[in-house]
């Protein structure tokens, strides 16, 4: 039987596979929580970048890695499949945490709401994250500055009390000088992973790209599990997780597993 990933790395509690996820993620066992970040289908290739973009060497970062210009409905149907894949890879006390954004297509608004509603997750609530700037100041508009990142869950969730402090709109810059165009701070999985899981449980980015989510597992405590499918992505993943692993650990100070029974039921408020 052929392997389904190209590549493996097994980096203290964190493995790591280079592939696409369609194929990886049906072969793995069930996890306990996903954050991820998909590529957003912006047309990368008829790009014009500003003054701006030039300066920062984003478009060459960005298109080195992922040229997502399919036509809308396929991306849409193409997330739709990755949720339920999501869905069917998860514990039933899993949290899913999707890091997507507003995009315009001939002039209308799309909302990721779109797709993630056609999803079989309950979507618990939208959270805004609130960045330093913008990359589209060429825009006949405020600027976008804002992504969302959407909590989804199924019947019950872990939830830990302490963290309700964190709100629901995180002002957190981004890391729009690092070797990957579209790294999420490292606090964004930090806070979701802490809220949602339990020390010893298993996280999943299918998206690992630079392995941010990796790095806040091993800060944290929890195994980990990354796909890429950018060969150099996935070696600064390698490398970055590594390192994490070779820093002073966060005090660990979780509650004890939460019992079945004690797992949050009622998706209101």
């Amino acid at each position: 039987m052929t392997d389904s990933w190209q590549r493996k790395e097994i980096i203290g509690d964190c493995t790591l596979y280079l592939g696409d996820c369609r194929e990886i993620l049906p072969t793995l066992g069930k996890v306990d929580a996903v954050v991820t970040s998909p590529p957003y289908n912006q047309n990368i290739d008829a790009f014009k970048p500003s003054g701006m973009h030039k300066e920062s060497r984003w478009v060459e970062k960005i298109s080195g890695g992922y040229f997502d210009s399919l036509p809308e409905d396929e991306y849409q149907s193409s997330q739709v499949e990755l949720l339920r894949n999501l869905y069917a890879a998860t514990s039933d006390t899993a949290s899913v945490f999707y890091n997507h954004k507003i995009r315009w297509r001939d002039g209308q608004f799309i909302s990721p709401l779109a797709w993630v509603q056609r999803s079989p997750w309950r979507v618990r609530q939208e959270i805004v994250w609130a960045r330093n700037g913008s990359v589209t100041m060429n825009a006949r508009m405020f600027a976008p500055s804002d992504e969302r990142i959407y909590w989804l869950v199924k019947e019950k969730h872990k939830w830990h009390q302490k963290c309700v402090s964190f709100m629901s709109v995180w002002a957190m810059a981004s890391e729009v000088f690092s070797e990957h165009a579209c790294v999420f701070p490292l606090e964004l999985p930090m806070r979701s992973i802490e809220a949602t899981t339990d020390i010893g449980d298993t996280v999943a980015d299918p998206f690992m790209g630079s392995g941010t989510t990796g790095v806040a597992c091993v800060k944290l405590g929890r195994k980990f599990i990354g796909i890429e499918i950018e060969p150099k992505y996935f070696d600064i993943a390698c490398k970055r997780i590594d390192a994490a692993t070779r820093e002073p650990r966060l005090p660990l100070n979780d509650p004890p597993n939460l019992k079945q029974t004690d797992m949050l039921e009622d998706i209101e408020e």
